[in-house]
């Protein structure tokens, strides 16, 4: 199966939208960044995968609403990720959050150069986001800094 990665534009909102409700995943706040997600699409243009990226102050972001098709392999996921990588430095975004609540999502972070915190960052306390991600049982934040 091919599969296309691209930037969301404003005509995906809704798609984007109705992908993360179906995976019963938070889609609050995604007007505001849509045109911070990746998503990757099938032949048919149907979302298999999608990641967002809300930004902050100090060249920051956290990453969100990551969804990916069973369908997808391990390295699918890599590629969105590395697509993100890349779109954080063209944003000149050196430090990038994520909310990670499962074990082998952690072992996948940590891979890729997160590393787990302690303390949630004061410029984090104002999302929505975060708030209601730290909530969910075994909730972990993970950091990355770059250059």
């Amino acid at each position: 199966m091919f599969y296309q990665l691209r930037l969301a534009e404003t005509k995906d909102k809704d798609a984007i939208e109705a992908f993360l409700k179906e995976a019963g995943t938070s889609h609050k706040g995604i007007e505001v960044n849509h045109g911070q997600f990746i998503m990757m699409e099938d032949s048919q243009k149907k979302i298999v995968a999608c990641l967002g990226m809300e930004e902050f102050e100090k060249k920051k972001g956290l990453l969100r609403s990551l969804v990916v098709s069973d369908k997808l392999s391990q390295g699918h996921i890599v590629s969105l990720f590395q697509s993100m990588q890349v779109l954080c430095e063209k944003r000149e975004i050196h430090t990038l959050y994520v909310i990670a609540n499962k074990r082998t999502s952690m072992d996948f972070l940590e891979v890729l150069g997160f590393k787990q915190l302690e303390n949630v960052p004061n410029e984090l306390y104002e999302s929505e986001h975060v708030s209601e991600s730290l909530k969910t049982k075994g909730a972990v934040l993970m950091v990355k800094t770059s250059a």
